[in-house]
């Protein structure tokens, strides 16, 4: 399998756009869909968190599947939103499987700085205290987590998709994505670059808003969600774009769903 160096990773934003221009309304249908079904799992305090990330490799598979179709002409459906789970779904829950556990890891590597802060907050909802935001070991926690999570994120930015279109075992598959970030590291960073960017005029807008509306929490979260709805088709695309960028000659599946 062969990996090409990518040069402008900001483009694979610019392509996802277009991916969303082509259905818009289908696809914040279909991501709003995602959204609740994970909020519905996760009110099923433990199982339920489990349960999603185990299920989100097949839901990313779902979502390049999407891409693929309107790339290919074809119209978005709402039965695409499973149709990730077509194509080897035992190994997908194998990736989920793992990528639970390497978050489990590196929560517990961050706990080294916070006392078990984050571990607590993200498994159990129980928020840090006033004393561990004060004396500054939540933020190192959050620093080390990211650090010990970096690579992590790059053994499964493509790992779903070249297991289900591509054939790779699991193993191998985390290997190829990790490969393949590493190889193309800056494109990446320009990527996440751009992210910040757009992440930082959001939060400017959002202070402009605060202040206006008198900090009207409501209108925050008015706020927050619509950014969400707008931007999460955008980058679940960009992915995509960058799959096709890294793996040109990986074939698309032939047997997606086709339009009716």
């Amino acid at each position: 399998m062969r990996v090409v160096p990518a040069k402008n990773g900001w483009k694979w934003l610019l392509q996802g756009f277009e991916l969303f221009r082509k259905s818009p309304a289908m696809w914040l249908f279909l991501v709003f869909t995602y959204w609740i079904a994970v909020a519905m799992l996760g009110q099923i305090r433990y199982v339920g968190l489990a349960a999603s990330t185990v299920l989100l490799p097949a839901f990313s598979v779902s979502f390049m599947v999407m891409c693929a179709a309107l790339e290919g002409g074809r119209a978005l459906q709402p039965a695409l939103l499973f149709s990730g789970f077509r194509r080897e779904p035992a190994r997908l829950m194998t990736l989920g499987a793992a990528y639970l556990v390497s978050i489990v890891a590196v929560l517990g590597a961050a706990s080294v700085a916070d006392s078990g802060a984050l571990l607590r907050w993200v498994l159990s909802g129980q928020e840090p205290s006033v004393e561990s935001l004060r004396d500054g070991s939540v933020s190192r926690g959050l620093m080390l987590a990211a650090l010990a999570g970096t690579p992590v994120l790059m053994a499964f930015w493509f790992a779903p998709v070249l297991a289900a279109w591509a054939g790779l075992g699991a193993a191998q598959s985390l290997f190829y994505s990790f490969f393949a970030v590493w190889r193309n590291w800056r494109a990446f960073c320009v990527y996440g670059a751009v992210l910040a960017l757009a992440g930082m005029v959001f939060l400017t807008l959002v202070a402009v808003v605060a202040v206006s509306a008198q900090g009207q929490i409501q209108t925050l979260r008015f706020l927050a969600l619509l950014f969400s709805l707008l931007t999460l088709p955008v980058l679940f695309a960009s992915f995509y774009a960058g799959y096709r960028d890294i793996f040109p000659e990986n074939e698309i599946p032939p047997d997606l769903p086709p339009s009716p």
